[in-house]
């Protein structure tokens, strides 16, 4: 029972895999079920790099890659959703009801690029992580079109520091984290656990950390996806197996797939 639903395919700028090398890697692996989730990052902060893609293209070719793979792999019309506070309103218009799927990311704060490092400028480490867990507060109280957070904790990738602490070791970071955590089981939304924090940080945790986790079952957390966020064939599905023991370890008895932007819940095996 496995479900990978973070993949980017060529229609993401910073993938070159084909639905096809997707598909036919995933029926090998034995991924039962995939949602592919290409960026759309409106006013993306690069203007060198764009993020946007033609919705109308992008869904039609889905459909197209469904009935190819019928009855040998579920695909899933996903989105990875860049948000902004300053973009939310194009962000719900894009959205829409067009997909299974949609994580709601955050690839920038303030306006400014998490990856080239320009967001960090002139903060400390955990002033910056404080800030940026302020805007994903900001987005997920008033944005509702979305199943779940992307990788919440994506911030420990970047920055040039010797040392990746885990958000909760900061007492204001966590009362934030708990906060967002506590808007996303009221409003029935859920978290993404995202297997590429293994390449990261202290690289024994997914994205987000084991005790981020742990404080989202406390509080009540039931939706969980999986995602690699592959952009090579050789991510998909990358440490699943460990990642359930890890999630059954914590409390968690079900994982999550999406059919018109509704849950189902697959009990952990």
């Amino acid at each position: 029972m496995f479900f990978d639903y973070h993949i980017h395919s060529k229609f993401s700028t910073d993938s070159k895999m084909t639905l096809e090398e997707i598909c036919e890697q995933s029926i090998l692996i034995g991924l039962e079920e995939i949602a592919i989730t290409d960026h759309h990052d409106i006013d993306y902060q690069d203007p060198s790099i764009s993020f946007e893609i033609d919705r109308h293209l992008y869904l039609s070719t889905l459909e197209e890659f469904q009935a190819k793979y019928q009855g040998k792999l579920r695909i899933k019309k996903g989105l990875e959703l860049g948000l902004q506070p300053h973009i939310l309103d194009k962000c719900a218009e894009f959205a829409g009801d067009h997909f299974d799927f949609v994580l709601a990311s955050f690839h920038t704060a303030q306006k400014k690029d998490l990856y080239t490092g320009k967001f960090f400028e002139g903060y400390t480490q955990w002033e910056a992580y404080r800030e940026y867990l302020k805007e994903v507060h900001y987005c997920v109280e008033r944005f509702d079109h979305f199943s779940v957070v992307g990788h919440l904790d994506v911030i420990r990738r970047y920055g040039d520091f010797p040392v990746i602490p885990d958000l909760m070791d900061d007492s204001d970071c966590r009362d934030l984290i708990e906060e967002i955590l506590k808007i996303l089981v009221e409003k029935g939304k859920g978290l993404e656990v995202n297997t590429s924090g293994y390449h990261y940080g202290n690289r024994k945790d997914p994205l987000p950390s084991r005790a981020i986790l742990r404080l989202y079952r406390e509080l009540g957390g039931e939706i969980l996806t999986t995602g690699s966020d592959s952009h090579y064939k050789d991510q998909l599905g990358y440490k699943f197996k460990e990642t359930h023991e890890m999630l059954k370890d914590l409390g968690f008895k079900y994982l999550t797939t999406f059919e018109k932007g509704k849950p189902i819940f697959h009990k952990i095996k």
